[in-house]
């Protein structure tokens, strides 16, 4: 049967030509998800400003959580995004462990920089740091000297001719509240190979003050004559118990740069999503192709039984031909995956979800699971439909050569039902869910409703044709009547057509307006959210003290600082948080401000007013049935366990964050002590002078109410949501695309084949232009199936995951979107229906009744 198999795909190519096209997109989709899964999992960022030190002693960014006991033991690590930071007086302890010849602290704080009353622009943070510590790159001195002082400072090179500064130079430096006065230009360094970024330096002392005293890393010189592993093994010996790590090489790129690892496990979750919607959608997509092209060759299989061929015979040569058609597809989409790897890694650089260090990897791995996932994807496809070619009769297939099989089998039909049922529990489910686990869900309930679509094509296909029918024989009596007849005798072709079209309304409609349900509630609780008359921000953040001097301003009649951060829960689960500065107002020492005229969170338990000390305020989504008093364990950015007592609970959250925190709680357990931003509630009528202000920080902007709800709170909380929102629509486009490929194949599979169909129409006297006619009413009967059929599977998981998002039924719903939607869809159908259907007109019809066509 291989033999005959192999003998059919070359004499009969543009038959499963369609086919090949289906397993090429399938191949390159599944090669791309897994290159980006590989390259995420092998990249490491490159070191820059620790290059020439050899080893580095820094915070293990993890937090681990075990969970049973014996066999059924299992730890899950969760990745802290807050710099762990060693304790101090480690590095006397290093120096005393054998083959250490030196140890160098080194601490990085975000600065704002100003000249002459300017703001000095980089492209990115400005850093300052220990001079002492400039060593670990290097830098080496180009004009001037060494800070000695506490009013003295180094630039770097790129720095100092930004803003054309040399040794003599007046500086602002705007950071802590232990920032006092200018400083003065000393010297100019440059870095000796790579460039770490703008950087400025005072002497250890003043940097030391600066931080009080903190130190983010520790880099480790090996005495000349020791040998850096087993100085590295030592170092690790004497570190054993405490949450630190010690990093060589390639590694040590990963303590200069905490975000790059959160951003690589983004790509890897990302990439292993893609690749399993990709799969169920490829199977989706293939199951009705190869049915189709199985269909179109049954006279072919008829005569095959008819001549002693038996079904298992029958079954082998489909399922050959398939695997064959599979082998030969995997070469032209494994290059395929990996030019659309190379995109998409491009892609996801530019839009901040990879990290630049991410280099794409083309592993032998990820091609070998590209080609076998697509090889068993297609005989999973193929299976049903040879399973049920090769039970029929010889005489029941010649008869359903001629006339195509009415009923659904039982075993579709209850397959068909089951789907169906599953869907609807899925969404059911969303009653007991929040939060951001209901989009995970949504592809997977999209897809279980998509494969009852399509087993059930047949019996949804003459429903909708009883309903439509009339109306498009009212509108064309002959052509109108001949699409309808057409389309009614052969159900399971007009099933084959329409289910990628209704993969294309469903998936991407529900995913697209999943997301923009989900960004219209941040807006509308953003906008609702803040009360705030205008804001504060800097690029480098601002000093907690700077609270009560903008609170002290007058005009000003409360201020409040914010600071985005992350907390981990019990159950290892990551949530975006923020922290709350209060300005002390006249009265009790201590006695907080409030959010009065600030914030409106929709407190629906407790009080905002007691968030002081040891306490904390939840989202409704994170409360679950907390009450208020009750205490709550968490573990801050840095892996920092605290048991704090519940106060409030509030319900705009979307775009803020799931927990509230005092400042003091999380002040020494983030990567950066500044705030973020500061809201200001001024007294009516009031116009504030922000001109001294802005002077004594430099880059300080005030946005006024207008923007309050976009620039001024885009914290930990909002950054996800974009993130989240561009990976949706990324998978939205690239699933479209694929489904509209499938759509323009599939319906070419189908008119190419209708040769016989129509010379006979044409020699019993209908036109070509007739012949037309009827196609675009077929077209426009299969868009309007797939459209409702794709419309009904949106409605039906929309409506309850915009419930949990929103709290409301209604999901936000674009109509422009919608108008693309059912505009694409119709373009679809009819560029797939007419293009081909001119080209087999062009035939002779008395050819084309001769070899169908």
């Amino acid at each position: 049967m291989l033999w005959l198999a192999l003998r059919t795909l070359r004499t009969r190519r543009s038959a499963f030509l369609g086919s090949f096209v289906a397993l090429v997109c399938t191949c390159a989709l599944i090669t791309a998800c897994g290159l980006l899964f590989q390259s995420a999992l092998t990249s490491h960022p490159p070191a820059e400003r620790y290059r020439d030190v050899p080893l580095v002693v820094a915070g293990r960014q993890s937090l681990a959580f075990t969970y049973g006991s014996g066999d059924g033991k299992n730890t899950e690590h969760v990745a802290l995004p807050e710099r762990v930071r060693p304790a101090p007086g480690l590095a006397d302890r290093l120096r005393a462990v054998p083959g250490v010849a030196e140890v160098v602290p080194d601490v990085s704080l975000p600065v704002g920089l100003a000249t002459a009353g300017t703001e000095i622009t980089t492209p990115d943070t400005v850093q300052l740091h220990g001079w002492d510590s400039a060593r670990l790159t290097p830098y080496r001195l180009t004009k001037g000297r060494a800070p000695a002082g506490p009013g003295e400072v180094v630039v770097d090179a790129d720095l100092a001719r930004r803003a054309r500064l040399a040794p003599g130079s007046r500086v602002t430096v705007a950071a802590t509240d232990r920032v006092a006065g200018g400083y003065s230009v000393v010297g100019v360094a440059a870095p000796h190979s790579a460039d770490p970024g703008p950087a400025v330096f005072v002497a250890d002392a003043e940097a030391n003050r600066l931080t009080a005293g903190l130190v983010d890393v520790l880099g480790v010189y090996p005495a000349p004559d020791s040998d850096s592993a087993t100085v590295a093994k030592a170092v690790r010996r004497s570190l054993h118990g405490l949450p630190l790590s010690v990093r060589t090489g390639d590694g040590r790129g990963a303590a200069e740069f905490l975000d790059v690892d959160g951003a690589l496990e983004n790509v890897v979750a990302l990439s292993a999503t893609f690749g399993g919607i990709s799969m169920a959608v490829a199977l989706f997509v293939l199951a009705g192709t190869l049915a189709l092209s199985v269909q179109q060759r049954r006279r072919e299989l008829a005569l095959l039984r008819a001549v002693g061929a038996t079904g298992r015979q029958i079954r082998r040569l489909i399922c050959g031909e398939t695997l064959v058609l599979g082998l030969l597809a995997c070469l032209p989409g494994l290059v395929g995956g990996a030019a659309l790897a190379w995109v998409l890694r491009a892609v996801l650089v530019d839009h901040g979800v990879a990290p630049a260090a991410m280099r794409l990897d083309v592993g032998w791995i990820p091609l070998l699971v590209g080609a076998g996932a697509t090889v068993l994807t297609a005989q999973l496809a193929v299976l049903v439909t040879g399973l049920r070619a090769g039970r029929l009769r010889p005489a029941q297939a010649l008869y359903e050569a001629t006339v195509p099989p009415a009923r659904l089998g039982f075993a579709r039909l209850l397959l068909g039902l089951l789907c169906a049922a599953g869907g609807i529990a899925v969404v059911a489910t969303t009653r007991f869910l929040t939060g951001g686990v209901l989009t995970a869900i949504a592809a997977g309930a999209v897809l279980l409703h998509l494969f009852a679509a399509g087993l059930l094509g047949p019996l949804v296909a003459r429903l909708a044709l009883a309903l439509l029918g009339p109306f498009i024989r009212g509108l064309s009596r002959t052509t109108g009547f001949l699409a309808v007849a057409n389309s009614r005798a052969h159900t399971r072709r007009v099933t084959a057509v329409f289910t990628p079209l209704v993969l294309c309304t469903a998936l991407g409609g529900t995913l697209l307006f999943l997301q923009t349900s989900r960004s219209h509630a941040s807006e509308v609780q953003g906008r609702d959210r803040v009360l705030a008359d205008q804001a504060l921000t800097t690029r480098q953040g601002l000093p907690a003290g700077f609270v009560d001097t903008v609170r002290a301003t007058p005009g000003v009649t409360a201020a409040a600082g914010l600071t985005p951060t992350t907390v981990v829960t019990g159950g290892s689960d990551s949530y975006a948080a923020q922290a709350i500065t209060f300005a002390g107002p006249p009265g009790p020492p201590g006695t907080p401000g409030g959010t009065s005229g600030l914030l409106d969170l929709d407190v629906t338990a407790g009080s905002l007013a007691d968030l002081r000390g040891d306490t904390v305020a939840l989202s409704a989504d994170r409360a679950h049935g907390k009450h208020v008093g009750r205490t709550v364990r968490l573990w801050l950015g840095d892996g920092t366990r605290r048991d704090l007592r519940l106060v409030a609970v509030y319900r705009r959250s979307i775009g803020f964050g799931d927990y509230l925190l005092p400042s003091p709680v999380v002040a020494t357990h983030t990567t950066s002590p500044l705030i973020q931003t500061i809201l200001v509630d001024t007294a009516p009528g009031a116009h504030i002078d922000w001109r001294a202000l802005v002077a004594a920080q430099p880059g300080l902007h005030v946005h006024d109410r207008a923007a309050l709800g976009s620039a001024a709170l885009d914290g930990a909380e909002q950054q996800q949501e974009d993130l989240g929102a561009w990976s949706n629509y990324l998978l939205v486009a690239l699933l479209t695309a694929f489904a509209a490929i499938a759509v323009v194949n599939t319906l070419t599979m189908a008119t190419l084949e209708r040769g016989r169909e129509f010379a006979t129409l044409r020699l019993t006297g209908a036109t070509r232009r007739q012949v037309m006619r009827m196609v675009r009413w077929e077209a426009v009967l299969i868009t309007a199936i797939a459209l409702v059929v794709g419309a009904a599977i949106t409605a039906a998981t929309l409506v309850p995951f915009s419930r949990g998002i929103s709290g409301t039924g209604t999901p936000y719903v674009p109509p422009q979107w919608v108008a693309a939607l059912l505009g694409s869809g119709l373009l679809l159908a009819m560029a797939g229906s007419l293009l081909p259907a001119r080209a087999v007109l062009r035939t002779p019809p008395v050819q084309s009744a001769g070899t169908g066509r």
